[in-house]
């Protein structure tokens, strides 16, 4: 990742993309707020796909995930037991619940996401496998971008804004609770594939 206001490169940081059969789509969007402490609603997709035969096989494993279940969407969806529904009866043609995973340390999103809203579903995140960054090859993803420097990307988003400073992220942090930021200023962003490329040296 490279961010550049006005030409000059303010920060670079490694990230982590989709697998080869979940490519991260190329595309440009524009980035307008960010979450911090943010919930996963699982993309029912990878709810069947990923989840499910978790599922089946121990669903305590993604409780102490901190996930949880819903039948139904909107305001009129109602919270079931995850350990009480007899997951092996389900399918991908038959899946009537929505998963959610809560804020925390264990969070598939970590501290914060960055939104561009788009048809891909598709953002920049934080992640709690960090170790994933030391790897040469770093596609592991479901198509989400997940960001090395997710706190320096935060503060430089939200420069000149006299509210926001790395101990104002932290203290949201350190509370738990879901917020919604939105930037200032709007931010022009670009999914691209690179072989190489020209850096501010030539």
């Amino acid at each position: 990742l490279e961010l550049v206001v006005e030409g000059e490169q303010r920060l670079t940081s490694p990230v982590i993309v989709g697998r080869d059969y979940r490519q991260t789509p190329v595309f440009s969007g524009v980035m307008t707020y960010l979450v911090l402490n943010p919930r996963w609603n699982v993309p029912p997709k990878l709810a069947v796909e990923d989840k499910l035969p978790i599922l089946k096989k121990d669903p305590q494993s993604l409780k102490k995930l901190g996930f949880k279940a819903y039948k139904g969407w909107g305001a009129d969806s109602v919270e079931v037991d995850l350990v009480e529904i007899d997951w092996k009866s389900y399918s991908g043609r038959n899946f009537p619940y929505r998963l959610e995973q809560l804020p925390g340390d264990q969070n598939a999103l970590g501290q914060i996401k960055f939104m561009f809203p788009n048809p891909y579903n598709v953002y920049l995140h934080d992640t709690p496998t960090r170790e994933l960054f030391q790897k040469a090859e770093r596609a592991f993803s479901s198509g989400c971008i997940r960001v090395g420097k997710p706190v320096e990307l935060a503060i430089q988003l939200l420069d000149g804004d006299p509210a926001w400073s790395r101990a104002s992220l932290e203290q949201v942090f350190a509370g738990g609770r879901e917020r919604t930021v939105n930037l200032a200023s709007p931010i022009n962003v670009h999914l691209l594939y690179w072989t190489v490329w020209v850096d501010s040296e030539g």
